[in-house]
């Protein structure tokens, strides 16, 4: 099963490599594809992966925060970001 995820907190090319890899860390994850220009993860998975287990990762990962992509309403492209985790 493929689900997509909104990603905020990421701002540079490091984040998303960060978060890509703390994504495939979670068990039962096969392959996630992490954008930056509309902050999303593409995640393929065995079974369904609790959103918890997902932010668990990312937490250890950075400041990052993750929500189904179903429960984001339409959301500014051009948000300022609040600066690089780096």
């Amino acid at each position: 099963m493929t689900k997509k995820y909104f990603i905020e907190g990421m701002s540079c090319g490091s984040c998303v490599a960060k978060v890509k890899a703390a994504l495939l860390k979670v068990e039962g994850v096969e392959s996630a594809q992490v954008q930056l220009q509309f902050p999303q993860a593409t995640i393929k998975m065995e079974s369904e992966v609790p959103v918890k287990k997902f932010q668990s990762a990312l937490n250890d990962a950075g400041h990052y925060h993750i929500t189904k992509a179903e429960n984001v309403p339409e959301f500014d492209n051009k948000k300022e970001s609040s600066g690089c985790c780096c």
